[in-house]
């Protein structure tokens, strides 16, 4: 054991951002605030001991503390006001802060003052991310506009260790969302067009408004599914594929413009400015793609390969990776939580893992091409293998064509896709859209495979929860084999540690996995929408509401069905609902008047283990059977309550709808 941790220290920087990150997730993750009065005090005092003391397990846990407390700071400084209540339609005048374009509606950010919707008036204002459905290509940022507006709370989560909407809603600044019935235009904005909504209004093309401006919806959802389902849904996302192409194509002509120009390359070499003049290149796609989660950390990567590449270091090592992974993470600690940034850190750790110590060999002719189509299946294997985990906790399934859908499509996007785009979004600007049908021709070309491809059997593997216990491990088994450094030595375990650490991680994920149960009874925090599973399918009380949108998709991803599937109501007697399983009983109160005609017979029925209702019942004879929030009940009868108390969610007051039964 002396020998393998001897030989570790070589890596050892490797492990920093990654114990900070996981101090910041426990941070996010936890259910009720931490009671910390001076989070910044505490964490600078433990960046002075990381740096002060020498004991490397002292070290590790101060740096798991440091992401801790640094999560808890940045969440705290952010501050994002929350709105108190939901509203109705009400007139709301605000000014459009950012415009972002789908493919059935148009969301725009609406800077409006706090006090419009009783909100925090100590802030200036409040931004609320608004849906219209009709076309708006008149609107541009810098618009005041006024109408009859429904606004929302950003949903809570409605089951343990799902997505949180209103948590990543209080990072991304905004305070609650909604959709206008009218609007009219107040004032416009002419001085301030918008260069992203210019191109958008010249372009008219999903395909410049996904690659080129980085809009993220612009692709139709049945499209979007097709995408996924052949692996490929990350060229929709502004990522490293696309900053790698530009950065190349921007190197290549600068690099061939100043080879031409001799003054300049008998003194320095082409290179060096070339560099230059493509990562300002890069700077300017940054801001029109976005400037997402995504092409902030491809752009940071770009960066760290250019100044590598002027002062002669490697360019592709781990360690510049583990960089840009600190980077981000002291500028926002939250992206580490976004599932593209997993994504693209998983894939490029991976990579540069399998192909960081491969030695250049010279080929020629038919061997250079056999070796190029070598290296295209083994990156698309490695990275299918290093994104799995991640994509099989956030998105539930497994592409089971992924590797053939990327070998197959992605050198379309690459060569042919890409490249026309960016040439055929320059000529639109002058309003010569030859370039662009050619893009289209060939997208729509591209997209009759990827349909056969996604019509073929089991291309989508539904796969069960993978809790944040189970995903840990499954990182820390990858990080384990990426990270660790193997001695020279003939004893097989030492020889394979990273292999046998990496094996142990994830199978006892696997068991996890395993092991986890699906609950049988579901409720949201107002208890108003409940669920009950019946024969492995989800029945509901109501149909589908707005306000507890977020609710039925949660469920039924955490009970493992389709989207698609049509859950059926699940029947109540005049407002009483009797759910019965092997082990307990539950009665559901779902009206007033069924209260005051069943509480008492439900109190004094033994077989009744639990009541739920909207309104809250004070029942002395049977108030340890009532229950109220948000929770789960699962089939041995254990209780998880779904709790709700951090600064990005609203504090939800006591039910006032009370009955007194005697």
């Amino acid at each position: 054991m002396k020998e393998i941790l001897k030989y570790q220290y070589k890596n050892i920087f490797l492990w920093v951002p990654f114990i900070m990150a996981f101090g910041a997730a426990l941070y996010f993750n936890l259910n009720n605030e931490p009671n910390f009065r001076f989070p910044i005090i505490i964490t600078c005092l433990l960046g002075i001991t990381i740096y002060k003391f020498k004991n490397i397990l002292f070290r590790i846990i101060a740096l798991f503390l440091f992401g801790f407390f640094y999560a808890m700071s940045f969440t705290h400084i952010i501050d994002t006001p929350k709105i108190k209540d939901s509203f109705g339609f009400i007139n709301i005048t605000g000014t459009i802060s950012n415009i972002d374009f789908t493919d059935v509606s148009t969301r725009i950010l609406l800077s409006v003052p706090p006090e419009q919707i009783q909100s925090d008036t100590s802030k200036k204002h409040i931004n609320l991310r608004i849906s219209i459905k009709d076309n708006i290509g008149n609107l541009n940022i810098g618009d005041q506009i006024s109408g009859n507006l429904k606004i929302f709370h950003a949903s809570p989560k409605y089951v343990p260790e799902s997505f949180d909407f209103a948590r990543w809603a209080y990072f991304s600044k905004i305070s609650g969302t909604g959709f206008f019935k009218d609007y009219t235009i107040i004032s416009k904005n002419r001085t301030d067009l918008h260069l992203r909504t210019f191109i958008h209004n010249k372009s008219k093309s999903k395909l410049t408004d996904a690659l080129v401006l980085g809009y993220k919806h612009t692709i139709s959802e049945s499209e979007s599914q097709i995408w996924k389902t052949v692996g490929v849904g990350h060229v929709w996302s502004i990522s490293g594929f696309h900053m790698t192409l530009v950065g190349g194509w921007l190197f290549a002509l600068f690099y061939l413009l100043f080879r031409s120009i001799s003054s300049i390359t008998k003194r320095i070499p082409a290179k060096y400015p070339a560099i230059v003049c493509a990562w300002f290149g890069l700077i300017f796609y940054l801001c029109i793609s976005g400037i997402s989660i995504a092409t902030i950390r491809a752009f940071f990567m770009a960066t760290l390969i250019f100044i590598a590449t002027l002062f002669g270091r490697s360019v592709f090592s781990l360690r510049n990776v583990a960089l840009a992974f600190l980077i981000m993470f002291m500028i926002n600690p939250f992206f580490i939580m976004n599932a593209g940034f997993q994504l693209s850190f998983a894939a490029v750790f991976g990579l540069l893992w399998f192909f960081e110590n491969k030695e250049y060999v010279k080929r020629t002719g038919l061997r250079k091409f056999l070796h190029v189509l070598h290296l295209s299946f083994m990156s698309a294997f490695i990275a299918t293998i290093f994104t799995l985990p991640f994509i099989i906790a956030h998105f539930g399934y497994i592409p089971i064509y992924s590797l053939i859908g990327n070998i197959i499509i992605l050198p379309i996007f690459s060569f042919a896709i890409m490249p026309l785009i960016m040439i055929g979004t320059i000529f639109a600007l002058f309003n010569n859209y030859f370039f662009m049908d050619i893009t289209n021709h060939i997208y729509d070309f591209t997209l009759t495979i990827a349909k056969h491809i996604s019509n073929l059997p089991y291309a989508n593997l539904n796969m069960p929860f993978v809790s944040n216990f189970a995903l840990l491990f499954c990182i820390i088994g990858l990080l384990c084999l990426i990270f660790t450094v193997k001695p020279n030595s003939k004893n097989f375990i030492t020889r394979n540690i990273n292999y046998i650490l990496c094996i142990s991680c994830i199978f006892t994920a696997i068991t996890i996995c395993t092991l986890h149960k699906k609950p049988l009874f579901y409720s949201t925090t107002d208890n108003e929408l409940v669920g009950f599973v019946t024969d492995n399918k989800l029945k509901f009380n109501k149909a589908r509401a707005s306000n507890h949108f977020f609710a039925f998709n949660s469920w039924r991803d955490f009970n493992n069905e389709e989207q698609s599937d049509k859950n059926e109501r699940y029947k109540c007697n005049h407002g009483l609902c009797i759910y019965k399983t092997n082990k307990w009983n539950l009665a559901y109160i779902q009206t007033f008047t069924a209260i005051m005609d069943n509480i008492e017979n439900v109190c004094n029925d033994k077989n009744i283990n639990f009541i739920v209702s909207p309104f809250k019942i004070s029942a002395p004879n049977c108030n340890a059977k009532i229950l109220n929030g948000g929770l789960l009940i699962y089939q041995n009868g254990h209780i998880t309550k779904i709790i709700n108390q951090r600064p990005w969610h609203k504090q939800h007051p006591q039910n006032t709808n009370q009955m007194q039964a005697h």
